[in-house]
């Protein structure tokens, strides 16, 4: 008598064998899509300005240091700038490194899913990064409140009045020579016609004031009052990303305008970002990456980064764009940017490309900006000046994004700052040539830290591990899928 039989039927052995290799595919598919999901969607929610995400702690109290470098131009043989034959000279000082750090204030959340704030930058002065001395280095450069002057009032019938009035009183120089460079950057420098210009426009008659808007200063700097000022760099207004993704920290508007008067057209808008919080973009950017808008308030306008190629910082990988011609064309080579003419539209456009005219949002200073040693400028203007060596690995503006978390990888932000010399019809500018002279020049720049960096890395390897098991899962499953076949058609017979 036979006392056993067989447990399972052949039928339910292949039912069992292929339902397994079934549940191994979906466990693989939860492993490579599901999972990775869930982690970029739960990631994706602290890369917002919302109280308790990483992005708004960041935001408020940044972990990441930055820091200010300045290099100031001393001009060496100005007594010769009336001399056909002679080239102004310009010698390169510092960089004068600080640190730099922001806050913000006036802040509030609006209805419409964005912030209003204004921000407050705080330097130190850091001698052991300087290349010089801060307190002792001195420099000489054109004054700056003098060309102001001559520029604003240039046509103006007032101004030989007002030139009459400063050569009797001998009010004004033409250069501020051997100044100290602590003064001319934060501290200030005396100048008396600066102190003394409102009593001079005092005594013109009612009506015939000019439209001039000089700093409220007592001394000149090119960063006077702006150390710890909450109120120099305007008012901004940007998303948040409570609402979407792609409008965390898109700038909507600047000083409660979303265009700027200082340029017609795209060229005023207020758009991207001011730079420290950025949209997520994904993972998948395409080959046709497009550019980024990067608001600057020292322009007054938004920049033009175009994508250059992939980037990595402390393992983790980005991409970086950098600035290219287009940011200072003024419409020559590139029409559409015929909008950064400031001159009326018949006249433009007024410069030679690679530079552009900021005078409207320095108090009408006569300042042009440009790449660090007229990087990607005209030849003319390195030709007229001598001690210009640009080179793209120091001067080029380059900028590196985390693109997954808009979170800055690194920052490499360069300009410098021009004067416009001429003939403006005061005295002191007689028989100088029509030239553009460089002033300044500054980078921002910064790194992503290692430890945020790992923290975006596990990110990475947490997806990373599960996809790997996938496709683990998936080579068992393949295998198991074999043998079930195999035993199924040669073994597991009726």
């Amino acid at each position: 008598m036979c006392c056993c039989s067989k447990r399972y039927s052949n039928t339910a052995k292949k039912l069992w064998a292929f339902g397994g290799v079934v549940a191994i595919f979906v466990a693989a598919a939860f492993f490579g899509f599901g999972l990775p999901a869930i982690i970029d969607a739960v990631a994706l929610t602290e890369f917002r300005i919302k109280e308790g995400a990483r992005v708004y702690e960041n935001f408020f109290d940044g972990e990441v240091p930055i820091f200010f470098d300045i290099y100031l131009w001393d001009w060496t043989n100005p007594e010769q700038i009336r001399d056909p034959n002679v080239v102004p000279n310009f010698v390169q000082k510092g960089p004068y490194v600080f640190s730099e750090r922001h806050e913000r204030g006036m802040v509030s959340f609006n209805d419409n899913d964005t912030i209003t704030f204004n921000q407050k930058r705080i330097w130190h002065y850091v001698p052991e990064l300087s290349n010089g001395d801060y307190y002792n280095d001195r420099v000489t450069t054109l004054n700056p409140v003098l060309a102001t002057v001559g520029k604003t009032l240039e046509g103006n019938p007032l101004l030989p009045f007002l030139d009459n009035i400063i050569m009797i009183n001998n009010l004004g120089r033409f250069l501020y020579e051997d100044v100290p460079v602590h003064e001319m950057l934060f501290d200030g420098h005396p100048d008396e016609l600066l102190t003394t210009l409102g009593d001079l426009l005092a005594v013109v008659p009612p009506g015939n004031l000019p439209d001039i808007n000089l700093p409220p200063w007592e001394g000149f700097g090119w960063f006077v009052e702006r150390n710890e000022s909450l109120t120099y760099d305007g008012t901004f207004q940007m998303g948040t990303g409570t609402d979407t993704r792609i409008n965390t920290g898109v700038m909507r508007q600047w000083n409660n305008e979303p265009q700027v008067p200082n340029y017609r057209g795209v060229c005023g808008q207020v758009r991207g970002s001011a730079g420290e919080v950025w949209p997520p973009m994904g993972r998948n950017l395409g080959s046709d990456i497009r550019p980024l808008h990067l608001f600057l308030p020292d322009l007054c306008s938004a920049i033009t980064l175009r994508h250059e190629r992939e980037f990595t910082v402390h393992g983790l990988d980005g991409e970086l764009w950098v600035g290219d011609a287009r940011n200072f064309d003024n419409g020559h080579t590139i029409p559409e940017t015929e909008c950064q003419c400031t001159a009326p539209v018949d006249e433009c456009p007024v410069f030679r490309p690679g530079v552009l005219d900021v005078s409207q949002c320095k108090f009408g200073a006569p300042l042009l900006v440009s790449y660090p040693h007229f990087y990607l400028a005209h030849p003319s203007y390195r030709s007229a000046v001598a001690g210009m060596e640009p080179d793209r690995a120091k001067h080029e503006f380059r900028f590196a994004l985390h693109p997954f978390s808009g979170i800055p990888m690194t920052v490499n932000g360069r300009v410098q700052y021009n004067m416009h010399l001429k003939d403006y019809g005061m005295a002191l500018f007689q028989g100088v040539p029509d030239i553009i002279i460089p002033a300044f020049w500054i980078e921002q720049r910064m790194v992503l830290t290692e430890d945020i960096a790992d923290d975006l890395k596990l990110i990475e390897n947490l997806r990373w591990g599960f996809i790997y098991t996938s496709f683990a899962l998936c080579g068992v499953g393949a295998l198991l899928l074999g043998l079930s076949l195999y035993a199924a058609f040669f073994v597991w017979k009726d």
